[in-house]
């Protein structure tokens, strides 16, 4: 039944884990050069000791003029977060996030270890997929109104106007058939965080710590940027920026898009998803700023956890995970990338873009490794395709004698496989550049 489906159902992305000594300047590095939004902060026995989000930094660390260089996360992490096991009811785990809004949730397994993070607005984004997949195959009356619409307006628009009235039976069924409120109802009363272009990156974050709310930078009453938690942590503490004198001008995203305060949340929903973004700054028609809506918004706009519990019990998720996931974490299928790149969600032309520069100048003798231990940490090495040099680079990075070794991948059908040859290092390379993968996942 449905309340049985396990929390590994949904996927959970790898976390990116640090060590409750790391400083929180070293944190926001390894974020930012990863593109997560939470790091998972464990002890030194490799249980979880809390979690530091992009949020966090802004409200924890900018605006209370901590020194990221000199102070440990462990001084202001969240501590003993609310987590949830792998063989847990994803439904509770859901439930839990949308009740207590939480964007992410920690995912440990029975000895307490930390292997993976469940992101709310990730678990979002899968659903709607798997719901625009299942209208393409199942819903006959999807495809009837398709064959109605391609007359119409062409392909795309028919599958996305599908896909809505899906949704839109499938949310008036789940929140009572009431009407879905407008983005200007959800606004209204809200101050939004609005700034000036030469404000200091500083009194931003106070501002954003205050209203818990990205920043819209608005010069002469028009919207010129938007500023969010995470481009806070990634362009300006990673960065070690002087937050007091850099103007927020110089670490915003320029000409953001914006949407109608006339937009319902159903529709605030879907382009979130269309657009993978997180944030949605809301604009009248005359350019007029009204304020900007998050997926935790939007998510409240359409109804309680009760509500969502019936969207995600309807969503048919993944039957199988690929292969027989190893202890080691890597639980994404080859496209899979969770990443999030700027303020949007799991785009993962981000990835290729981000990872080995330049296609031709990986020569077939050359690969790029990503090495996880038992613990969770990762390595990133550039070596030949030779088990030597393989064995080499890894001894240098982990703390283990080469004689005590043990390196595998896990292949095209999912079975685990022991690296003793430069066949096998070659074979592993290769079958990552098969599945478009940058780099080889070695445990």
């Amino acid at each position: 039944s449905t309340n049985e489906r396990p929390v590994s159902k949904l996927r959970p992305s790898k976390p990116i884990t640090s060590r409750i000594d790391d400083t929180i300047l070293r944190v926001s590095q390894t974020l930012s050069s990863k593109r997560g939004a939470a790091s998972l902060v464990v002890s030194t026995d490799g249980s979880l000791a809390g979690i530091m989000t992009d949020t966090d930094i802004t409200r924890r660390v900018v605006a209370k003029h901590i020194d990221t260089s000199a102070t440990s996360v462990s001084e202001v992490m969240t501590p003993n977060p609310t987590c949830v096991a792998m063989s847990d009811s994803a439904m509770d785990a859901l439930t839990t996030m949308v009740e207590n809004h939480f964007r992410h949730l920690p995912v440990v397994d029975d000895q307490g270890s930390v292997v993976g993070l469940l992101d709310i607005a990730k678990c979002l984004n899968d659903a709607i997929s798997k719901l625009e997949r299942t209208s393409e195959k199942t819903n006959s009356a999807a495809e009837d109104a398709v064959k109605q619409m391609v007359a119409q307006q062409g392909a795309g628009g028919a599958q996305a106007a599908a896909l809505k009235a899906l949704l839109g039976n499938l949310m008036s069924q789940a929140f009572g058939g009431k009407q879905m409120p407008t983005l200007r109802s959800l606004l209204a009363g809200k101050p939004g965080t609005l700034v000036d272009p030469s404000t200091s990156i500083r009194n931003c974050g106070l501002r954003m710590a205050d209203s818990r709310k990205a920043a819209l930078v608005v010069d002469d009453g028009e919207l010129v940027g938007v500023f969010t938690f995470k481009d806070m942590m990634s362009r300006a503490v990673a960065k070690e920026l002087d937050l007091d004198v850099t103007p927020v001008s110089q670490v915003m995203t320029p000409s953001p898009e914006f949407v109608s305060p006339d937009m319902t949340v159903l529709e605030a929903l879907q382009s979130m998803h269309d657009n993978k973004f997180l944030t949605l700054p809301v604009c009248e028609s005359d350019g007029r700023v009204v304020g900007l809506v998050d997926v935790m918004d939007v998510i409240h706009g359409c109804g309680g956890a009760e509500g969502w519990k019936s969207i995600f019990s309807n969503t048919p998720y993944v039957t199988k995970l690929p292969g027989n996931i190893p202890a080691t974490l890597e639980f994404e299928e080859p496209d899979d990338h969770a990443s999030f790149n700027g303020s949007t969600i799991g785009d993962e032309r981000g990835v290729s873009k981000l990872l080995s520069p330049d296609e031709g100048s990986l020569a077939a003798v050359v690969g790029v490794f990503k090495v996880t231990e038992p613990n969770g940490r990762t390595h990133r090495i550039r070596c030949e395709t030779l088990v030597t040099e393989l064995l080499e680079a890894v001894a240098e990075k982990v703390d283990i004698p080469r004689s005590r070794l043990q390196i595998q991948y896990v292949d095209d059908e999912g079975d685990t496989v022991v690296i003793t040859t430069d066949h096998d290092v070659t074979e592993s390379w290769s079958f990552a550049r098969k599945a478009n993968q940058k780099v080889a996942k070695l445990n």
